[in-house]
């Protein structure tokens, strides 16, 4: 496993970061007991993956409660990083979200606290200022932030240093590439989510995958019928880029993200100890000269073919 700094601060996170939105009942395409996902969580900490990453707000505070049993008697060993709640603007409501949070992972402190999603009503320097307030009082090691855009994460900065943002980043969503240049400049931290972009780029699925009532991609953009034949293509050329180095597309598609100017980490979700195994050692091995150029070209025509969208999940 590589390790990178998270911006500016003293922390050393793995490149591959776990992903704990499936620890729930809200995001879980297959059920799982609580004693297999802490097997999961725990097998990652083993494959050196020491930063997890989980939110309130997935399974309603579910994530976190099995977080929190995963991390009895490995606390140390783990960079924990969650969010304040949705619509918590102002510092008491930022540090009420913190105090739940710290009761349901069994813990006295958060090493990255993350606003998930700015506010467009509130002011979001208030929440931010709740950050501070929370970092002084030793419950929390880092303030960070989630989704903020270059104008937000200026003026988060200027309340209180930041020490990430959390964006959406793969090779078929390269819309915030001046904003993670923006955010290395400023030695600010980005950890990318959805680098597999919520699937398209496994390999598994064509034009005629289909997925059940309440399935997350019946909302992806990549699986809409006028942008999968765009996404399908450039995941073509990263299966091809799989088979030459005898990995998994996926694989391939972390590596590259990975790999990309100030990336920290990667948080990529597992539900098995056979994916966490395989994205733990999405890194540690290196494409090609001729792979980047490859899949460069396939990013860079995604983008110019496929309509764009404000998410990844405009319904």
């Amino acid at each position: 496993m590589r390790y990178n700094k998270l911006g500016w601060s003293n922390l050393l996170v793995s490149a591959v970061a776990l992903g704990c939105a499936q620890f729930s009942n809200q995001f879980t395409k297959t059920r799982k007991s609580a004693a297999d996902m802490v097997a999961i969580m725990h097998r990652a900490l083993d494959l050196g993956i020491n930063l997890w990453d989980t939110a309130p707000s997935y399974g309603n505070g579910a994530s976190e409660s099995v977080v929190g049993r995963a991390l009895q008697g490995r606390r140390d060993k783990v960079v924990l990083a969650t969010k304040v709640r949705s619509h918590a603007t102002m510092p008491e409501m930022v540090e009420g979200s913190c105090n739940e949070s710290l009761q349901r992972l069994g813990t006295d402190y958060i090493d990255v606290l993350q606003i998930h999603w700015p506010s467009y009503d509130e002011p979001n320097e208030l929440a931010i200022a709740g950050l501070a307030r929370l970092v002084k009082a030793g419950k929390v090691r880092y303030a960070a932030v989630s989704n903020f855009n270059r104008e937000q994460t200026d003026l988060a900065a200027c309340v209180y240093p930041v020490a990430s943002n959390q964006l959406p980043y793969a090779l078929v969503w390269r819309y915030e590439e001046p904003l993670i240049q923006h955010c290395g400049a400023q030695h600010i931290g980005v950890l990318a989510y959805s680098p597999l972009g919520e699937g398209i780029l496994t390999g598994r699925y064509d034009e005629s995958s289909t997925f059940p009532p309440g399935d997350v991609r019946n909302h992806c953009v990549f699986f809409r019928p006028e942008v999968m034949p765009h996404a399908l293509r450039a995941t073509a050329v990263v299966k091809r880029v799989a088979q030459k180095h005898g990995v998994t597309p996926a694989q391939v598609a972390i590596n590259w993200t990975a790999r990309q100017p100030h990336i920290s980490s990667v948080i990529v979700g597992s539900s098995s100890l056979q994916q966490v195994e395989q994205n733990a050692t999405a890194v540690g091995w290196e494409l090609d000269e001729e792979d980047h150029r490859q899949l460069a070209a396939a990013g860079e025509q995604y983008m110019a073919a496929a309509p764009r969208f404000r998410t990844m999940w405009d319904r």
